[in-house]
């Protein structure tokens, strides 16, 4: 069962604009858990990660049928196999259990468990996110957006965060998101993208994390490009003003989309999908010694590419 808690009466918050008016407090809720009933310590950190918009699974539409989930379960384990990530931060998860009987060497998995607003599209299943590792993280939970006040900037689904601490205590929390898509017109869109970002500084005052010094990962579908310059909104570009680096900043144009062509022409190809590190991630292990790269290999099961990211 779900836990919620509403009015935590903490006194976190963070601030909107230059009225420093306080948000609405979101939901924090319990994710669903695949565990080892015995615990593990972590070696170290996990260097291997992996960002995936999975696209309605399983089945690529929200209510499958029987064959087309098989077959979408079998692509994406081939496709997961074949990356080896440590981590693999996902989206659009619509059966968490499809998901455990994909990942079976990812012994840790935590899926959002997401409920539509009445703004939404309510008869459409929701689309969660995950985080399946094959380490063990200290800690994991959600944060959810459907309580909160029916408002034009409402933000659409929530997030994840995990905390991973190895045997030497070194710390690194990651984050995966999946923002606001432009339906309904890129303006109104990016205004809930933008609070969004503000509901994770949000989060980060609660956890007492401050980017400039912790070591962070933000990863997921953004729903908004770094590249073209249609997309001027301050999403993402805030943050990168504020130190922190998009991994894949060094992949040149058009090998950075992760958005496949449309072939009913109705959307562009688009970096979509980042992994952002934070000024502390960047303090302590630079932010050239990584390899980072679209996977484009064989027939990948999605209207998205995985975005992928190693440390040397």
């Amino acid at each position: 069962m779900k836990k919620v808690i509403f009015g935590l009466g903490l006194g976190l918050w963070s601030w909107v604009g230059l009225g420093a008016l306080p948000l609405a407090e979101p939901i924090l809720g319990q994710p669903t858990l695949r565990v080892p009933t015995k615990a593990s310590l972590l070696g170290s950190l996990p260097r291997d990660w992996v960002t995936w918009n999975l696209q309605w699974f399983p089945g690529q539409v929200p209510y499958a049928k029987a064959e087309p989930r098989k077959l979408h379960e079998e692509a994406v384990r081939a496709t997961l196999g074949k990356i080896a990530p440590q981590v693999a931060l996902l989206q659009e998860v619509v059966d968490g259990n499809a998901l455990g009987r994909v990942n079976p060497k990812y012994r840790w998995q935590a899926v959002s468990n997401f409920q539509r607003a009445k703004d939404e599209e309510v008869k459409l299943p929701p689309q969660n996110v995950a985080i399946v590792s094959r380490v063990p993280w200290k800690e994991v939970w959600e944060v959810d957006f459907h309580g909160l006040p029916i408002t034009p900037d409402r933000p659409v689904r929530g997030f994840l965060g995990a905390l991973f601490v190895d045997k030497k205590g070194n710390r690194l929390t990651a984050y995966v998101v999946h923002l606001k898509s432009n339906r309904g017109g890129r303006d109104a869109s990016s205004v809930r993208r933008e609070r969004a970002i503000d509901y994770l500084r949000w989060d980060w005052r609660r956890r007492g994390l401050d980017p400039q010094n912790e070591v962070m990962l933000l990863a997921g579908d953004f729903n908004c490009s770094l590249r073209n310059p249609d997309f001027t909104e301050s999403t993402v570009r805030k943050l990168l003003q504020e130190g922190w680096k998009a991994a894949e900043e060094k992949v040149p144009w058009p090998a950075v989309a992760t958005v496949k062509p449309d072939l009913a022409g109705r959307y562009a190809v688009a970096d979509f999908d980042h992994i952002l590190l934070s000024p502390g991630w960047v303090k302590k292990y630079g932010a050239g010694e990584m390899e980072v790269g679209v996977w484009r290999k064989g027939e990948v099961p999605s209207d998205h590419f995985p975005l992928e990211m190693r440390l040397n």
